[in-house]
């Protein structure tokens, strides 16, 4: 029987799949009588898209996750047929296995991806299937070639993600009643797209020097799995990418001699696994038992890592310390460090913590998982002004809305009210919300005291951000 949170998730796709009215607290994925499907266009139902999936499904925060799957993504866009086109990677807190490329380059991935893969190149393989999918335009050319509107289309993907973020079950047996010819349409159309991106990702994966091997391999992975007696496993990954043997075959076959000689994994991918693992673990004293139960030839700096993590996520931070002191005899890389600086703030040690990331700011300027906390750490010891200097100098090579949102609290610590209203309307912004972000603006123009260069810079904003409220309601 279906608990009342699940009847919510159910009613939810009811209202995506056929037609959000203009009284629905979900924004639009499009108009479902519209067919063309403009750059314009394709741009607003991505963002919509976007943010409707942001407001309903928990994404992961973590910043060293995020940088790591934007670092890969634009490592294999570069060697993409279009390296001028943007995309956005991001992770949900979903344990299944799936991957799903959105309008207008929106490409998520699940947790359970992550957590399944073994190594970098088998990550890389799907995500870079997934960019073949949006560079070879299919998701476009589905949605104007297929009879169902480009709304429908891409609500009942939404809807199989939200409900599989809540309960597999109830979100398969849903998608197999109601939309299950709608979706059996799909897979018959996109077969060919499929074979198509395979062999187009394993180029890329080629030009950017990871191993392609792991596309193949990942996928007999998903085979077996799609072929257990789980009908959340039949159904997750085949309703959107359609496997056989065949195509299996046909990925191995064109993998080269020399691909073998590719490297196929990082210590980044194998770390940011632990941090998925660990932030997705239902029982953090579990985890902690079962590395603790490992043999000696299975210790290495990985499960030491993982190991140190969960001892923070457990509020053990005395014992995270102790790890992660002894990883950074064996390792310079960052993470490490910046793991024993989450693990002194946590025993308010923030000297030590302060000192650590002092030290990674000067090694690695502008690099957003060390800018962040180093900021975020200076305006809680009303250290405010080094704290803005550190995310404006950041915000000259990313310009992301967690910057803003930073830099947003280090003026609001010094009382510069109108300024942190501005870093906030920004923020807005870059997570698609113009009329929120316009508000801002507002607000910021009606603080005392604010003088007249700053007075004409806020006023030339609002009247940007009307302009493109305007359009993009026009549309």
């Amino acid at each position: 029987m279906y608990t009342a949170k699940y009847l919510k998730k159910a009613l939810l796709v009811s209202l995506l799949s056929f037609s959000l009215s203009a009284n629905a607290e979900l924004p639009e994925l499009g108009d479902p009588t519209q067919q063309e499907l403009t750059p314009f266009r394709e741009y607003l139902m991505g963002k919509n898209f976007y943010r409707t999936l942001k407001a309903n499904v928990p994404f992961i925060t973590d910043l060293e996750v995020n940088d790591y799957i934007n670092s890969l993504g634009k490592r294999l866009v570069s060697h993409s047929a279009k390296p001028e086109q943007t995309f956005r990677f991001f992770v949900i807190k979903v344990d299944s296995i799936n991957a799903f490329a959105g309008p207008d380059a929106y490409i998520g991935f699940h947790t359970g991806l992550i957590t399944e893969a073994e190594n970098e190149s088998e990550l890389a393989g799907v995500m870079a299937h997934e960019i073949s999918h949006v560079t070879q335009r299919h998701l476009a050319r589905a949605m104007t070639e297929s009879s169902a509107s480009p709304a429908t289309m891409f609500a009942t993907i939404l809807a199989g993600i939200l409900l599989a973020s809540q309960n597999p079950d109830a979100g398969a047996a849903l998608i197999y009643g109601g939309q299950a010819a709608f979706i059996q349409s799909q897979i018959n159309f996109t077969r060919a797209n499929e074979h198509e991106a395979d062999r187009i990702g394993i180029g890329v994966l080629r030009d950017a020097g990871i191993n392609p091997q792991g596309m193949a391999g990942f996928f007999e992975t998903l085979l077996h799995k799609s072929e257990s007696d789980n009908i959340f496993a039949q159904m997750e990954y085949l309703r959107t990418h359609p496997l056989n043997t065949t195509r299996i075959a046909e990925s191995i076959n064109r993998i080269s001699p020399e691909d073998q000689h590719l490297p196929n994994d990082s210590l980044n991918f194998q770390f940011a696994r632990a941090r998925v693992l660990v932030e997705t673990s239902h029982s953090h004293q579990q985890l902690i038992k079962q590395i603790l139960g490992l043999d000696k030839l299975q210790q290495n700096i990985v499960t030491k890592y993982t190991l140190g993590l969960a001892f923070l996520a457990n509020q053990q931070a005395d014992k995270a310390i102790t790890i992660f002191k002894q990883l950074s005899q064996e390792s310079a890389h960052p993470w490490v460090q910046l793991a024993l600086a989450d693990a002194y703030i946590e025993e308010q040690n923030d000297k030590l913590a302060q000192q650590i990331l002092r030290s990674l700011n000067t090694l690695y300027p502008n690099y957003m998982p060390v800018s962040i906390r180093y900021a975020n750490l200076l305006v809680q010891n009303k250290q405010s002004d080094e704290a803005i200097s550190l995310l404006n100098s950041q915000l000259q090579s990313q310009k992301q809305a967690v910057v803003y949102h930073s830099l947003a609290k280090a003026y609001y610590s010094k009382g510069e009210v109108s300024l942190a209203l501005e870093a906030t309307s920004y923020e807005y912004e870059y997570e698609g919300y113009l009329k929120l972000a316009a508000q801002q603006v507002t607000n910021a123009l009606q603080q005392p005291g604010i003088n007249l260069m700053t007075t004409q810079r806020l006023e030339a904003r609002k009247r940007w951000l009307l302009e493109q409220i305007k359009r993009e309601g026009k549309d």
